[in-house]
């Protein structure tokens, strides 16, 4: 059994290596998928311009609570716990592109259903212009949804030397962890991913041949990624479920350091998929893969030159 020393030290191993591999590899990852998916040619499918939006709240979500992230847990210094001012805001933030980025994916994952129905209504209802509409009420929800923090969240002084950002608001506590997290979070995107990838399964039995490959590469491209977005949350999610109903139990020292070990390894995994989404792009889309490719890949056009033969007129 490892001392209470040793499950320190390895909750700080572990949040500086995973967080400093979060944050290296998801603004690599974001940034070429803003850059990808920007383009004109396929900002005109609506698909791509949910994820061209998720993309960027990933960018934010990485560059911001990774690295916030990374100061407090890693290396004990947090900036914004030492107004309340300061903590509401970052709490709101990270909450914000956090969750954005699940609605995005979700709609994806409706529009491949939409456009490939047979039905020329619902067909219809696959385009750029309805995409902004239902992005604007996506990420307005989630700024409504996200307001309270705003007012229950605050600095919390753990002990004489630790402040932590946190709330003692038990409503919101039973609000966030029971509604929010598990059915926002995490039962609704599952319901949506089984219904809609379903039908759109049985839709693209019937699309033509020539678009079969394409349009079941890009739905099981969504597919895969939104699943593993929703996995990754599971951690995050049994964490608060687990602190709320153990709120009352006394626990020891050794207690605390385990509970603080997995604390930090579901903080890590919510957020794979913001991390690794253009991985998972680049691995399961030839698209994406030929994009990347004609960046690096420049092709050098020779110019052959023509030889002349040159003659001397003959003097008759």
């Amino acid at each position: 059994m490892a001392s209470i020393e040793m499950l320190v030290w390895i909750t700080e191993q572990i949040s500086i290596g995973g967080y400093l591999i979060l944050l290296i590899s998801g603004i690599i990852g974001s940034c070429a998928n803003i850059y990808i998916f920007s383009r004109k040619r396929l900002q005109r499918s609506p698909c791509f311009h949910y994820v061209f939006i998720a993309s960027v709240f990933d960018f934010f979500n990485i560059s911001f609570s990774v690295t916030t992230r990374l100061m407090a847990d890693g290396f004990q210094f947090d900036p914004f716990t030492v107004s309340s001012i300061g903590c509401r805001i970052r709490t709101y933030i990270a909450f914000v592109v956090s969750f954005c980025p699940m609605g995005c994916r979700c709609l994806a994952i409706i529009d491949r259903y939409l456009c490939t129905s047979q039905s020329i209504f619902l067909r219809n209802l696959s385009s750029v212009k309805i995409a902004d509409r239902l992005l604007f009420i996506n990420c307005s929800l989630w700024f409504l949804i996200g307001i309270p923090m705003l007012v229950v969240f605050d600095s919390i002084h753990v002990n004489s030397n630790q402040v932590t950002c946190n709330t003692l608001n038990k409503e919101f506590t039973n609000y966030f962890s029971f509604f929010v997290n598990p059915v926002l979070y995490f039962f609704m995107p599952i319901i949506i991913i089984i219904i809609f990838s379903t039908l759109t399964y049985r839709n693209i039995r019937f699309v033509n041949r020539i678009h079969n490959v394409k349009m079941k590469q890009l739905a099981f491209m969504i597919i895969i990624e939104t699943s593993i977005f929703v996995i990754s949350s599971i951690p995050h999610g049994t964490r608060f479920i687990y602190i709320l109903l153990t709120n009352s139990i006394e626990k020891n020292v050794y207690r605390k350091a385990q509970e603080n070990l997995f604390y930090q390894i579901s903080r890590i995994t919510f957020f794979f998929n913001s991390a690794f989404a253009f991985y998972i792009y680049f691995l399961l889309s030839s698209e994406v893969r030929s994009i990347i490719k004609s960046i690096f890949i420049k092709r050098h056009h020779r110019i052959v030159p023509i030889a002349l033969n040159m003659r001397r007129p003959i003097n008759s």
